[in-house]
């Protein structure tokens, strides 16, 4: 009992037991980030004010505690000199931060010393700053701390709380913020959407590498049944600020998804069922589109200068479809913002073409497990990309994507071939 020590007493006193922290054997520190990093957590401003100014830091260690008395915690580093700070302030507030904060919350965990001037916030009646626009609000005081390893475990004694705001929170997963949709990711918490999420994890240096390069967004799509696919990974460069969650269900519903389904017959089908109602030539329309696309090995979505609104209709059909379960009503309507938006979509770009306003680019990572080009069910997406740009530049980017998706399906085919293997077994793309 070398790691598990007990006291046994007389029969009616009290049993103490103590349990050894030391490991059983040395545990690398990457290798421990690297596991821990596969569970995401909750993101929390914690704030107070010092000598009339406000202090705050950004954890991910924020836990419930106790209701009787009403306690919880949090577990900055020991070597934190803003906690060092914040531990004389006091009154603290607990922010729970909103998904769509996820830009509040980098500037917030920046050293930048004006960065309480960029945000929204305001004086609680506590006398502790809290986030405008938060979840919820947690007003409590440090009550006790306990050393533990390089961190501490911070109590507070909590004196009032709200919610402020009844919407999803952000979340802290794999090093990236992200937030989940209760249709898309929430709806699939098992290992066949694990699976898909791990395979898309594979393209992480892809993606980090693109976002920076071309100061965009660049995200790794995966497909997580017959009609949708979700954002299993992303990446955000320059001032680009994040604008989808982690997953939210994006539908292969024409003319969305193209890429993802034109080197599979048997997807190319599905998705051309999706048509609704079935015009002859609406769908031999949609042929064409798929045959373009695998010619060209890309899709491509464009924005007119004079066709804004419609882009802005569009993705808020995409983010109410991916965010809340639709009435018979409003599924109707979301599907016929769709349908008329087929015109940004399953276009070519013209070498001599200027002016280009380009909303995203798309290619397929193809199956490594097979000898044709067949849709892997992952595709790698550039979004928030530079506007009034000429062909070459187009072409620059689809060049880098496609080298990119090269890179990720010898990943699939090798270090990531266990999880592709995984996610081909659970059929969630329906058949090749």
């Amino acid at each position: 009992m070398d790691r598990l020590q007990s006291d046994i007493g007389q029969p009616g006193e009290e049993t103490m037991m103590t349990i050894s922290t030391e490991p059983a054997h040395t545990i690398d520190p990457r290798t421990f980030r690297d596991v821990m990093g596969h569970y995401p957590t909750g993101v929390v401003l914690v704030t107070g004010m010092l000598d009339q100014q406000p202090i705050g830091m950004v954890v991910g260690t924020f836990s419930s505690v106790s209701l009787e008395p009403p306690l919880v915690s949090f577990m900055p580093m020991t070597t934190s000199e803003t906690y060092a700070k914040l531990r004389q302030a006091e009154n603290l507030c607990i922010n729970v931060l909103a998904h769509d904060q996820s830009s509040v919350c980098r500037t917030l965990a920046s050293k930048d010393p004006e960065k309480f001037h960029k945000v929204d916030w305001e004086l609680s009646d506590y006398g502790a700053p809290q986030i405008k626009g938060a979840v919820a609000h947690i007003h409590c005081r440090l009550d006790q701390e306990v050393e533990a390893g390089d961190h501490y475990i911070s109590l507070c004694a909590v004196d009032d709380l709200q919610v402020v705001r009844s919407v999803t929170p952000l979340l802290f997963f794999q090093g990236g913020y992200g937030g989940f949709s209760t249709t898309g990711m929430a709806a699939y918490l098992d290992e066949e959407l694990i699976s898909a999420v791990r395979v898309a994890e594979a393209a992480r240096p892809q993606l980090d590498r693109l976002a920076d390069t071309h100061r965009c967004s660049a995200a790794a799509l995966i497909q997580i049944d017959e009609t949708a696919q979700t954002i299993g990974a992303s990446s955000y460069g320059g001032s680009t600020e994040m604008d989808e969650r982690i997953g939210v269900r994006i539908p292969l519903i024409p003319p969305l998804g193209e890429a993802a389904v034109a080197w599979s017959p048997q997807q190319s089908q599905r998705w051309l069922d999706q048509i609704f109602p079935q015009d002859e030539e609406v769908i031999f329309g949609y042929r064409q589109t798929l045959e373009k696309v695998r010619d060209q090995g890309y899709a491509v979505a464009r924005i007119g200068d004079s066709d804004q609104e419609g882009y802005v209709q569009l993705s808020e059909a995409l983010r109410e479809y991916g965010l809340g379960e639709l009435t018979p009503v409003r599924e109707r309507e979301v599907r016929r913002v769709f349908a008329e938006s087929h015109r940004y979509f399953g276009g070519s770009i013209g070498t001599e073409e200027t002016g280009l306003n380009i909303a995203s680019v798309v290619v397929p990572v193809f199956d490594p497990a097979e000898q044709s080009l067949r849709n892997s069910g992952l595709v790698l997406r550039l979004g928030n990309l530079p506007q009034g740009v000429d062909a070459e530049t187009v072409a620059h980017w689809v060049n880098d994507l496609q080298q990119a998706a090269d890179e990720v399906r010898d990943t699939l085919g090798s270090v990531a071939q266990r999880d592709f293997t995984r996610y081909r077994a659970t059929e969630l793309r329906g058949g090749a």
